[in-house]
């Protein structure tokens, strides 16, 4: 076994050991007494969106450059 390994092996152990905090001492009391904030259904967040970015043709179109990036990357390797 690799020291790296075995000193990592050795850590995290200990990492979980860690003590957190607790949350009432992170957290500011004036952000603690502020209200929850209103919650607002998907749809209208997403309605303002533009329409599909994607066009039909635009995943041939990546296939095809990771192709010919593939056939590069090989003609370059050899």
């Amino acid at each position: 076994m690799s020291p790296r390994t075995l000193a990592l092996l050795l850590l995290i152990p200990a990492a979980a050991c860690t003590e957190l905090p607790p949350v009432e001492q992170t957290v500011s009391a004036e952000a603690q007494a502020a209200p929850y904030p209103d919650l607002a259904p998907t749809a209208s967040l997403t309605d303002s969106l533009p329409e599909g970015r994607i066009a039909p043709g635009d995943a041939a179109a990546l296939e095809a450059r990771g192709d010919a990036l593939r056939r590069k990357a090989a003609a370059a390797g050899s």
